[in-house]
């Protein structure tokens, strides 16, 4: 089950053509932004401060709303579009500018808008599981996750601290930031403190050199598609073109045979009338005698 289609914010369907696709991801984008726009109003809306620009909601509706249009002229199949989309025209029809909700629902139907963000993290949860399946990522998370909870306990307990100061120690001595507001007093903290940074600093490379891989997988991946996608094209021209030369080659043929006939059948009647005017020479002649 798609998800993002029953929660109507599909976007345009994979299956579209790539120009429909193309100008799909760049109105993604201009979406992103008008929602991170949004987002950040309604933070100040909250925090106290008022950021009302009378212009503001006009060209963040004019965002989606454009973005409903265009892709309703460039898709095939519109009728699958809106009903995998009837989230974006809901809120393009009920925050038309002109309707006046009123103060109690202007909130509601800003907050409406951020629903959307739904579909940039379905794409980026696919993508956290990809990773987590390449290369045991998802265990060694899990093993990175017991080192700190193991070493955090650790340092509370030779540090006399908190389990939570063991924990924030854990992380920022295992990401080499080292903040400094937690260190070990005593020498044994200390010499647990060296330990940690080494099996630290390793188990951190595993984690960054694993999805360092994954954004390396997914440019040669793309570039492979791209490859393949040049190839077909290729493949497809040169079927074309091989069947445009047959067919060429056979018009060539049936003129060539058309032409052969017409000279068979002009050499046979000059032969016929040769004979004929032979016979007549004949006779012409015997007469004569």
């Amino acid at each position: 089950m798609n998800i993002k289609a029953v929660l109507g914010v599909a976007g345009v369907h994979h299956a579209e053509s790539d120009r429909a696709n193309k100008v799909g991801r760049v109105f993604e984008s201009l979406v992103l932004l008008a929602l991170l726009a949004v987002f950040m109003q309604i933070v100040l809306f909250y925090a106290g401060y008022e950021f009302e620009p009378p212009w503001f909601n006009d060209l963040v509706w004019a965002v989606f709303a454009l973005e409903l249009v265009v892709n309703l002229i460039l898709v095939r199949y519109r009728w699958r579009y809106l009903r995998q989309n009837w989230l974006n025209v809901a809120i393009v029809v009920l925050a038309f500018p002109l309707i006046n909700w009123g103060s109690s629902w202007v909130l509601i139907m800003r907050s409406l808008r951020l629903i959307l963000l739904i579909r940039f993290f379905t794409s980026f949860f696919k993508d956290a599981i990809i990773i987590l399946k390449s290369n045991r990522f998802g265990q060694t998370l899990i093993a990175f996750a017991l080192l700190i909870v193991g070493a955090g306990s650790m340092f509370a307990y030779l540090e006399d601290r908190t389990f939570i100061d063991g924990i924030w120690y854990a992380i920022v001595t295992i990401t080499t930031v080292g903040y400094g507001d937690v260190v070990p007093q005593s020498e044994h903290g200390r010499i647990f403190g060296s330990i940690l940074i080494l099996f630290g600093v390793l188990f951190f490379s595993l984690v960054t050199a694993n999805i360092s891989a994954f954004l390396i997988g997914s440019d040669q991946r793309r570039l492979e598609k791209d490859i393949l996608t040049y190839m077909q094209q290729t493949e497809s021209r040169l079927a074309k073109q091989s069947l445009e030369n047959e067919r060429y080659v056979e018009n060539l043929m049936t003129h060539f045979s058309a032409e052969i006939e017409s000279l068979k059948k002009e050499l046979a009647e000059m032969r016929k009338k040769e004979r004929k005017d032979e016979v007549n020479s004949r006779l012409r002649q015997d007469k004569r005698e």
